[in-house]
C-alpha cells in the first residue's frame, strides 16, 4: 500500500490533489494512509483547526462542514473513519468476516461495531442480535446470512459479541449503507466545495454501488486490501506480512532470520494491526539482541490457541511427533475440547490426501523439498493448470488455495503415503469412538493418535 500513498502524496506537493478519497481494506493500514494524505495537505500547525474527523453518525453534516472556510485560509479537510456507505447485502459476508477478526485480536468494541454493520447490512434487526448471543441461530440463518462455517471459534465469536450488544441495547440500523451512500452521493453531485477535501475510510466495499464509481470518477480509491481475495482467505498475503515484518526489525535496528519470518507470517496475519502487536512484542523479547530468532517467535507467539492449533498441524504434516504432543498440551492447557482438536487433525490429514493425489496424478508423484517458493509458483503452479483431461478435480481444489499454501501442503504430502494418510484417517475414526465411548482420558486419546499420525515410514521425495 506504500506506492499507492506516496504517489498521492507527492500529487499533493506538486499541487494536483483531488477533492475526494476513498481507502478501503485494513483498517490500520486505511488510517495510516488517510493521516499520510491529511499530513501532505495541510501543515501541522493548522491541522488542530483546519482538520475535523468525524464518523457515519454526522454523515448529515459533514457537506456543511466542507463548507466551513478554514481560519488559516488553507485546505478544509473532513476525514470520515469506518463509513458503513459501501456495506450491502452483496458482501455483508464479508463484514461478519471482518467482525470474527477484530474479535481474534481482542479488539471487542470493533467487532461489535462491524457486527452491527453486517446485521444491518443483511436486512436483520435486533431479533437477530438477540438469538445470536443465545447461540439460537438456525443452520440456514448461518449459511445464508453469517456466511462463515459454523465451527466451535466462530460460534463463540458471534455469541461473546452479540451478547454485549445485547447487553448495551444496541440498535440495529435499517440498510446501515443506503442512508449514508445517498448523502455522499448528493454531496458529490453538487461538488465537494473549493479549498475543501473529503477522506473517507472503510473496511469493505461493494464495489458496484454507484458511491463507489462516482469516487473513482471524482477523486481517488485506494486499495488497503492485504489479503488475497478469494472466498474464506483469513490470512493477509505473504507478501505483504514479510514485508512490514522487515521494516519493523530495520526500523529498530536488528536483524531476522528467514525461519522467523516465516514463524512470525504462519502464527499471524489476520490484520496489520495484529501483526504489528506481535512484532512488538517480539522486539521487546529480545531486548538489545541484534538478531531474532524462530526460537525467539516460538517462545513469544506460542501461547495463543492459534499458535497452537498451527503448530499440531504443522507438526503433523511435518511428522514430528514430539512437537505434536508438546501443542496437544498446550491447548490441553487453555481447556480446548478434544472433539474440535479431532476435527482440525481430520480435515489436515483430508487436505493431505488431496495433495498427494496431486503429487500422484500431476506431479509424477515427486516434488523437490528444497524446492523455492519462487520456483514453485514458476514451475509448478502452470502444470497444475494445465489441462490433463478427466481426473478426480484433486488439482482444480489445490489451486483455489493461495499458492503459498498449496507449496507447503504439496512439500508436505511428500512425507506420506496415500496408503499412510487413508490409514490416518481410520486412526482418527478409531479415536472419535474411543473417546465417545470407552472412558479413557482424552489427553491420553489423542497423544496416542499424533503418535500414529507421525509414524511409518513416510517418504522424503
Amino acid at each position: 500500500m506504500t506506492g499507492p500513498i506516496d504517489k498521492i502524496v507527492a500529487d499533493v506537493r506538486r499541487g494536483a490533489g483531488a477533492p475526494v478519497y476513498l481507502l478501503y481494506g485494513d483498517e490500520l493500514l486505511a488510517r495510516d494512509g488517510a493521516k499520510a494524505i491529511v499530513d501532505a495537505l495541510v501543515p501541522e500547525a493548522h491541522r488542530s483547526l483546519s482538520v475535523e474527523v468525524v464518523g457515519d453518525d454526522d454523515a448529515a453534516g459533514v457537506a456543511g462542514r466542507l463548507r466551513t472556510v478554514s481560519l488559516f485560509g488553507g485546505l478544509k479537510v473532513v476525514v470520515v473513519h469506518d463509513t458503513k456507505a459501501f456495506v450491502s447485502k452483496q458482501n455483508v459476508g464479508d463484514v461478519f468476516k471482518r467482525s470474527r477478526d477484530a474479535w481474534k485480536e481482542g479488539d471487542d468494541k470493533r467487532a461489535m461495531r462491524l457486527l452491527l454493520q453486517a446485521a444491518g447490512g443483511a436486512g436483520r434487526d435486533r431479533a437477530f442480535v438477540e438469538r445470536a448471543a443465545k447461540g439460537e441461530l438456525p443452520d440456514e440463518v448461518w449459511e445464508q446470512v453469517v456466511g462463515l462455517k459454523r465451527d466451535e471459534e466462530s460460534e463463540r465469536w458471534l455469541q461473546e459479541t452479540a451478547g454485549r450488544l445485547a447487553a448495551e441495547g444496541a440498535e440495529v440500523s435499517e440498510s446501515p449503507g443506503a442512508g449514508t451512500a445517498s448523502i455522499y452521493e448528493g454531496l458529490l453531485q453538487q461538488g465537494i466545495p473549493a479549498g475543501a477535501v473529503l477522506i473517507l475510510t472503510a473496511d469493505v466495499v461493494d464495489q458496484r454501488r454507484a458511491l463507489f464509481k462516482r469516487i473513482g470518477e471524482a477523486g481517488v480509491v485506494v486499495d488497503c486490501g492485504i489479503r488475497t481475495g478469494k472466498l474464506g482467505e483469513t490470512q493477509m498475503k505473504p507478501e505483504v506480512a514479510r514485508g512490514r515484518i522487515r521494516e519493523a526489525v530495520a526500523r529498530a535496528g536488528k536483524r531476522i532470520d528467514d525461519d522467523a519470518v516465516a514463524g512470525i507470517v504462519e502464527r499471524t496475519g489476520f490484520s496489520v494491526r495484529a501483526l504489528e502487536s506481535e512484532l512488538e512484542k517480539m522486539l521487546l523479547y529480545v531486548g538489545d539482541r541484534v538478531e531474532i530468532r524462530r526460537s525467539d517467535v516460538l517462545d513469544v507467539l506460542s501461547n495463543t490457541r492459534e499458535a497452537s492449533i498451527f503448530d499440531l498441524t504443522s507438526a503433523i504434516e511435518e511428522r514430528d511427533a514430539a512437537r505434536a504432543i508438546r501443542a496437544l498440551r498446550a491447548l490441553a492447557a487453555q481447556r480446548e475440547a478434544a472433539q474440535p482438536i479431532l476435527g482440525m487433525l481430520a480435515g489436515t490429514v483430508r487436505s493431505l490426501i488431496l495433495a498427494r493425489s496431486v503429487l500422484d496424478r500431476r506431479l509424477e508423484g515427486q516434488l523437490d523439498p528444497r524446492m523455492t517458493y519462487a520456483a514453485f509458483q514458476g514451475r509448478v503452479v502452470p502444470r497444475l493448470a494445465a489441462d490433463a483431461g478427466a481426473e478426480d478435480g484433486s488439482a482444480a481444489k489445490v489451486r483455489e488455495m493461495h499458492p503459498f499454501r498449496a507449496f507447503n501442503l504439496l512439500k508436505a504430502a511428500c512425507r506420506f503415503t496415500q496408503v499412510e494418510l487413508v490409514r490416518a484417517l481410520t486412526a482418527i475414526h478409531d479415536a472419535d469412538l474411543a473417546l465417545k465411548s470407552t472412558g479413557q482420558p482424552e489427553g491420553m486419546v489423542l497423544e496416542t493418535l499424533a503418535l500414529a499420525l507421525c509414524g511409518g515410514e513416510g517418504r522424503t521425495r
